[in-house]
């Protein structure tokens, strides 16, 4: 089924003329990388702290992230990164940091394997909980794919918005299936300015920042 699925996939994306990552989605499977889909009780997990991995890497990421102009003057950090998806796009831009926080070690040891199969070195993963991390002055790109419950969301965005403090800065949350919208606009300085599409998972990604 998983190969049906890979090359039914691929051919969706030729289908579109989406050819380079058509290419992409093939090399994924035939070099083992493993960007497969895994459940909290699968991986061991506390509902109260995570949520599901899901892949939200690839082509429809990449027009979020070309609307932006990223520069080496840009670093980014992806919450929950699980097995590095979306961290294998960020990869493609002159991001100066790429930063994954991975709660599960296992999760992050895939991630890490997959990087070595792809030949990438501009990225590194941080296994902790997400609420507790905090080093976050030097980042100004902030990536969540759904990746907790709100509790921990809330946390984030607090620390988030505490770092503004310390190093004011302008900041944009790239927030894919954004679940805690009311919790953000309500409770954060950060404000909607776009909205984008990831047409693979059907999902709206929304655009925050803290400055006009």
């Amino acid at each position: 089924m998983g190969i049906i699925t890979d090359i039914r996939n691929a051919l969706s994306f030729i289908y579109r003329g989406e050819f380079k990552e058509a290419i992409f989605r093939l090399r994924v499977y035939f070099s083992a990388i493993d960007f497969s889909y895994a459940s909290i009780q699968t991986l061991g997990l506390s509902a109260e702290r995570s949520h599901d991995y899901r892949h939200s890497g690839g082509i429809h990421l990449e027009k979020v992230l070309n609307s932006f102009k990223i520069t080496t003057q840009d670093a980014i950090i992806d919450f929950g990164a699980g097995k590095g998806g979306a961290l294998v796009t960020f990869s493609k831009f002159p991001f100066h940091t790429i930063t994954g926080v991975e709660l599960l070690p296992e999760l992050a040891t895939i991630a890490e394997h997959n990087f070595k199969l792809l030949g990438i070195t501009n990225v590194s993963i941080v296994i902790c909980d997400a609420a507790e991390y905090l080093d976050l002055e030097s980042y100004n790109y902030f990536y969540f794919y759904s990746p907790f419950p709100q509790s921990v969301m809330s946390a984030v965005i607090t620390n988030i918005t505490n770092s503004l403090t310390k190093n004011p800065r302008t900041v944009r949350l790239i927030y894919c299936n954004p679940e805690f919208t009311d919790m953000i606009e309500n409770q954060s300085p950060f404000y909607r300015t776009d909205i984008f599409h990831h047409h693979q998972l059907d999902l709206p990604i929304f655009i925050y920042t803290n400055q006009p």
